[in-house]
């Protein structure tokens, strides 16, 4: 008795001394409670969706038969009881029905074939959706099914324990059961992180952040289960086609050539009077359907390929097989390019009756390829069809990109803990080197997918016609738009398409002649556009590279903030697809860049030759390539020649040695406007006023009678609308199909326009920094070109009847400094050194926050609570709503990823 006693007093102590360290260790604890309920779940009976027989037959099988599977009776309800289905190869013999839920607790199923010498080699139960099977549930061989054989036809009966065998695996599998058993991971995995990794962190933080998982996890449920994948259609033959009438028996076939894997077939069809399967109140619908799924005519269809014809597909073409408008029969058809030729053979199998379901056939072959005609009255003739080929996998690469950023933004999460602390400069470096190949790898797709870029064509004419006359500066009356020769990459300059409206200066222009882009044989101009592309992508990335280098110079040594800055750069989408193509908005990157540092150099009070040469730089060559860059960097500059000499009393520092020895290098700016001013009357010269006749003529021109009447809040309305949807839709000629409806505040596009709306807080806070008043000047420098651009719109719309101008991407060279605007207001309001400011001149770097370098190494600067979550939040958003979502998601919208 005591010996019992003893053992129940040692099995209580090691119960409780478990649940103590149960306790201790919570991690563990959640681990087993979830895994115990995924285990009970494995074990629950959860009624299956989306549930198929798949009967596989001997190749023997005629695929005009039906194979009838024979359940219990419904009362009620007796004809769902027996449900037919057709048989198709693809490649081997099948037989595949979806079950009727009213079928699902039959405990009895007979199935019968036609002929009695083909047999059932395996009976599959399958989740198949959208024509994919997901996975199998259950199998049973054919020897193990009972055979009897009846008036010439074999009939296979599933007892009661085979049929209760399937429903229990079916049960047991189901795909709501996945759905459950992945809420429950997720639900899992917000647990055990919550307690581990973020033990520490705020409650409403870690929602917040759970919360911004979840629609991540949404959306890449979202493009891999629902978005449809783009394929490339091909016509195999010419559009002039004639249909096929023939009541008789018939067989064509046309043999097709592929360009690449093939992933179905396509042939035009005609439906008389347009009668949908599903219309069966139609007074002719029997003209045309037995049922929904079966045609009176009956036409089998055989694709194979190779010189060994490979079996494809075989089988008869039924309603199911057409689109939605009825001009189609679509049957998927996996052909690599590799195995050679397809053949498609349709061949009509019932005899004297006029065909209400018609096939088209042309005389002309547009890809040469043969075609053999057999039992048909007209002969000569190519049946009609079409290839859907697999083409951009868009879906696989936002999944790929969600996942890669999701794990780059996680790195720089943990980067915010002080063991990291060594790792920093690195990790910040990395984010940058990151966000270059990034955008590397958007002009691939951009050059070779979306194209569309704005007035491309009349920039390289802008670049031949340098090349052709040689002069420094053009002529601008003389120039013209050239149109293209029979040869794509080349134009005939004698030949002028209209006249060339850019009038912008030529420091762009010039570089790119230097380029050898453009070569000129008489009057032939050739052109390489992908060198050109290329060479004027990399002047951008050049404007991008120093936007960076002050980035990791000046930013506070927090990883998650340099990522959050190389994306304030590179998402607003326009950026990196316009500098994609030729044009001069590629250099205006690099010369407002390149007067940016010399901007912050200065308000660090580092005055130096190198300063000022850096400030007159960027003037000069932004003024000499597009007025509207050089107009952000003069007003700028104006402004903080204002403030130094009346604000900071600085009179010394401008008038010094170092300042005034680079006054020659303002010299090109007074040479080139004061040539176009004695010249033109104007420093740009336009299309109005140098070919008025042309002009008044053209689309940018509207006459009186046709200009709708606009009056000026309409046209500030309708200004600011076209302004914004230019700043996160592509502003160029291709269209994405994108909403343009929805509010600028929608979720997938809110995060571009931040980037405008958040710099003009600097103007309502009170906080005694030099450099937000500097900063405050770079968007005053946007504000009035913006303005001025604004004023010449409405001139145009009132004088002229063109609205035009109106595009935000022009503004998008100053993006560097609404983007450390944006980084000013988190260093001040979300990280715990903010009040730290410069009060002494000094010959180091400085911080964006106003510390010294030295200070920055020495303190240990930190995001706040809020600061993370909202930074890493701002990231999540500009990175799905840049490239992501206004390209990539709209990939089936855009006509060059299915060319």
């Amino acid at each position: 008795m005591a010996t019992r006693n003893l053992r129940t007093i040692a099995l209580k102590l090691k119960i409780k001394k478990t649940i103590t360290w149960l306790g201790t260790h919570k991690a563990v604890s959640c681990s087993i409670l979830f895994a115990f309920l995924a285990l009970i779940i494995c074990f629950i009976k959860l009624a299956p969706i989306n549930l198929y027989y798949v009967v596989s037959l001997s190749d023997n099988a005629s695929v005009s038969d039906s194979v009838i599977f024979k359940f219990d009776n419904n009362p009620g309800y007796e004809e769902s009881a027996t449900q037919k289905t057709g048989i198709n190869y693809n490649p081997h013999a099948v037989a595949k029905l979806r079950i009727d839920p009213a079928n699902e607790d039959s405990k009895s199923l007979k199935i019968s074939i036609p002929e009695n010498n083909v047999t059932i080699q395996q009976l599959s139960v399958v989740v198949s959706v959208n024509g994919k099977t997901l996975y199998h549930t259950s199998s049973i061989n054919g020897y193990q099914l009972s055979h009897s054989t009846n008036n010439n036809k074999n009939a296979y009966q599933l007892t009661e324990k085979q049929m209760s065998t399937i429903w229990l695996q079916a049960q047991l599998k189901s795909e709501v059961k996945l759905f459950v058993l992945s809420a429950l991971l997720l639900l899992y995995l917000a647990f055990i992180l919550r307690l581990t990794i973020f033990s520490s962190s705020k409650q409403i933080y870690y929602l917040s952040g759970l919360l911004i998982a979840c629609l991540v996890i949404g959306f890449v449920a979202n493009t891999a289960l629902v978005k449809q994948p783009i394929e490339l259609h091909r016509e195999t033959s010419s559009s002039t086609a004639t249909p096929v009438q023939q009541a008789d028996r018939f067989s064509i076939t046309q043999s097709i050539t592929p360009a690449a894997d093939v992933s179905s077939i396509t042939l035009p069809v005609t439906i008389t009077n347009g009668i949908s399967p599903t219309d069966s109140n139609d007074p002719n619908y029997k003209s045309v359907y037995y049922s929904s799924q079966r045609f009176k005519d009956e036409y089998q269809i055989a694709i194979t390929q190779g010189v060994s014809h490979i079996l494809i597909f075989k089988g008869l073409i039924t309603p199911s097989m057409l689109n939605a408008d009825l001009n189609q029969i679509s049957i998927e058809a996996n052909a690599p390019k590799k195995n050679g030729a397809v053949d498609i053979t349709v061949s009509k199998l019932n005899d004297s009756t006029v065909p209400t379901l018609v096939f088209q056939t042309t005389r002309v072959s547009v890809n040469k390829s043969f075609a053999t005609t057999q039992n048909i009255t007209a002969k000569n003739l190519f049946l009609a069809v079409g290839a859907n080929y697999s083409e951009f996998n868009y879906r696989g690469l936002i999944i790929l990109l969600v996942i890669g950023f999701c794990i780059i933004l996680l790195i720089n999460l943990l980067a915010l803990r002080r063991f990291f602390s060594r790792f920093k400069f690195i990790l910040s470096a990395g984010n940058y080197l990151i966000m270059l190949c990034y955008s590397c790898m958007q002009f691939l797709i951009y050059s070779k997918y979306v194209n569309g870029f704005p007035d491309e064509l009349a920039h390289i004419s802008y670049i031949a016609y340098l090349r052709k006359f040689g002069t420094l500066v053009p002529n601008f009356a003389q120039m013209k738009v050239y149109a293209l020769g029979s040869a794509p990459d080349s134009f005939d300059i004698s030949h002028a398409q209209s006249f060339n409206y850019l009038g912008h200066p030529p420091l762009y222009y010039q570089i790119m002649k230097l380029l050898n882009g453009v070569t000129i044989k008489g009057n032939i101009a050739s052109f390489n556009i992908s060198q050109m592309r290329l060479e004027s992508f990399c002047i951008a990335m050049l404007g991008v590279g120093i936007l960076f280098y002050i980035g990791l110079t000046r930013l506070p040594k927090i990883p998650l903030l340099h990522l959050l800055y190389g994306l304030l750069i590179i998402s607003p989408p326009n950026l990196i697809y316009c500098v994609s193509g030729v044009t001069n908005d590629s250099l205006t990157i690099l010369t407002v860049a390149i007067s940016l540092l010399g901007f912050i150099r200065f308000s660090e009070k580092r005055y130096s030759v190198f300063t000022y040469s850096l400030i007159a730089l960027g003037i000069v060559t932004s003024l000499l390539t597009k007025l509207t860059a050089g107009l952000i960097v003069s007003s700028s500059a104006i402004c903080i020649l204002a403030y130094s000499l009346f604000k900071e009393k600085g009179i010394t520092k401008i008038c010094s040695w170092k300042f005034l020895i680079t006054i020659p290098l303002y010299v090109p700016i007074v040479l080139y406007f004061g040539y176009l001013h004695v010249k033109y009357h104007t420093i740009q010269p336009n299309f109005a006023s140098l070919a008025y006749h042309e002009y008044v003529h053209s689309g940018w021109y509207t006459p009186i009678g046709q200009r709708p009447e606009m009056g000026v809040w309409g046209f500030l309305t309708t200004y600011i609308s076209n302004f914004v949807n230019t700043w996160y839709n592509l502003a160029g000629a291709t269209a994405t199909g994108r909403a343009a409806d929805w509010p600028f505040f929608s979720l997938d596009r809110i995060g571009i326009v931040l980037i405008l709306l958040i710099p003009f807080i600097l103007f309502f806070v009170k906080a005694k920094d030099r450099r937000k008043k500097y900063l405050q000047f770079g968007i005053l420098g946007i504000v009035v070109a913006l303005l001025i651009q604004l004023q010449g719109t409405y001139s145009s719309v009132m004088q002229n009847g063109r609205f035009g101008g109106y595009s935000s991407r022009y503004y998008l060279c100053g993006v560097g400094i609404l983007a450390l605007a944006v980084m000013w207001i988190f260093c001040q309001y979300f990280t715990n050194n903010s009040g730290m400011n410069l009060s002494k001149q000094v010959n180091t770097d400085v911080g964006l926050l106003g510390k010294e370098a030295e200070e920055m190494n020495t303190i240990d600067t930190q995001l706040t609570s809020q600061g993370i979550l909202l930074c890493a939040s701002f990231c999540l958003l500009l990175f799905f709503d840049g490239f992501i979502y206004s390209v990539l998601y709209q990939a089936p919208n855009i006509s060059g990823f299915a060319q």
